[in-house]
């Protein structure tokens, strides 16, 4: 599973490392609320927004926490393709002298074998996954199952029941929590099986572990049908949200866009969400080619206007 983001980026990058960026004197400003009563209605909101680093995606992990630092971004989420360039253990150390907190872990995965890797080794660098996420005191570590890849469906369900089963053992002894994803079937050939909010609920019964709950992409299941109001069903489930939104039906894998820019219920999503007791992360997590190519330092900011739009 990480070898196919791998793959994409080193596809992707080279063909915009050397381009020159100008910077948008157009883009709007984030303007952060003034003390009042909305402000601390809203408080707990704007602190528990999270930015993660397959936003700014051409950066390496000592632009990313030198410029979320700047940028005054609560929290990080960590891209474990990032860690690993940057040496696991020299970068827990740069990320734990950053002061930023660290939302998630993400991702691992892929135990239907469709790249190549076998199930052993995928579930060994899963198990590595999460102590360093405990080392980060990240909360959680984003999981993945892989495409079906030719398996019956119960046999793709038993390899991840059993996969996550034996990794949530582990997690409960970090206090570290696994967020399973379900993705938007255009998703399916390359990512996961799981491709709507009921197929994740089945397979989270199925796995039957309190170390393991929902990671819920508003990208992902943010038009499913009735999926505001399930929320209040399903809220001791979910271990993160990842906000993403898109214009309209989703053409390839990264034509994601910011929240707020689409067509997406986000703010309704969100205001539910707080309304039914969630006080987890919201990490914005975007794909998408076009806003890869700008400049991140003004991409961080429309993601801080973006979570202004979504605050309730």
């Amino acid at each position: 599973m990480f070898q196919q983001f791998l793959s994409f980026r080193d596809q992707f990058a080279p063909s915009i490392s050397n381009a020159k960026f100008k910077t948008s004197n157009s883009l709007e400003a984030p303007v952060w609320p003034d003390a009042s009563a909305d402000v601390l209605r809203s408080d707990s909101f704007l602190h528990r927004l999270a930015l993660n680093q397959l936003v700014t995606v051409r950066w390496t992990l000592d632009e990313d926490l030198e410029a979320y630092r700047e940028k005054s971004i609560p929290a990080i989420g960590v891209s474990w393709r990032k860690l690993c360039e940057s040496g696991v253990q020299q970068g827990i150390r740069k990320i734990q002298r950053s002061g930023l907190a660290v939302s998630n872990l993400s991702w691992v995965g892929g135990f239907t074998g469709q790249h190549g890797y076998g199930l052993r080794e995928t579930i060994l660098e899963a198990r590595r996954a999460i102590r360093v996420a405990a080392q980060l005191r990240a909360e959680s570590v984003t999981v993945i199952t892989g495409a079906q890849n030719r398996h019956i469906d119960s046999h793709a369900c038993r390899l991840v029941t059993q996969s996550m089963r034996e990794l949530a053992e582990l997690a409960a002894i970090y206090n570290v929590k696994l967020a399973l994803q379900p993705m938007h079937a255009i998703y399916a050939q390359n990512w996961t099986f799981l491709q709507s909010l009921d197929d994740a609920l089945e397979m989270l019964d199925r796995i039957d572990h309190p170390s393991v709950g929902l990671a819920l992409g508003t990208y992902h299941l943010g038009e499913e049908d009735k999926v505001i109001e399930r929320v209040r069903d399903i809220i001791d489930r979910i271990v993160i949200v990842q906000l993403a939104d898109r214009r309209c039906s989703p053409k390839n894998e990264n034509d994601q866009c910011l929240p707020g820019e689409g067509v997406l219920p986000i703010r309704a999503l969100v205001a539910s969400l707080e309304a039914h007791g969630y006080d987890g992360w919201y990490q914005t997590e975007v794909w998408s080619q076009d806003l890869w190519k700008l400049d991140h330092h003004d991409l961080i900011d429309r993601c801080r206007t973006a979570h202004l739009r979504c605050m309730p």
